[in-house]
């Protein structure tokens, strides 16, 4: 079973995990607060992927993947970047070899979850 960490605020988003996660072999925990966030990724549990909304309320993303990657747990967790922005060719650099995936988040669906699960293992 694949466990899965997502961290966005917005209810709508985190139903459609919540869906999808009851259609798959997944056990989903979703995160709608920075305080959550860091108690999440402190808590020494294992996360296969994390789904990060780009503009997370109240903590920085860039720090979010930095804690992310710095963790020994987590720091092989495939991380999926969910965004309606257009990304500088600055922040994909700077995302480059860090994050597995780039999805724009108004066009997420059923099908890409799938394919982002059977892809990245």
């Amino acid at each position: 079973m694949k466990n899965i960490l997502i961290l966005d605020d917005d209810k709508q988003v985190c139903r459609l995990f919540e869906k999808l996660s009851q259609q798959k072999d997944v056990l989903v925990t979703i995160v709608k607060s920075s305080e959550n966030v860091r108690k999440v990724l402190q808590s020494g549990k294992k996360f296969d992927y994390v789904f990060l909304d780009f503009l997370f309320p109240n903590i920085s993303s860039w720090d979010i993947l930095t804690a992310i990657k710095n963790d020994p747990v987590n720091k092989d967790a495939s991380i999926v970047i969910m965004t309606g922005l257009s990304l500088s060719e600055e922040e994909l650099k700077r995302m480059h070899g860090t994050v597995s995936t780039i999805i724009d988040r108004k066009r997420f669906n059923k099908a890409q979850f799938e394919e982002i699960l059977e892809t990245s293992f």
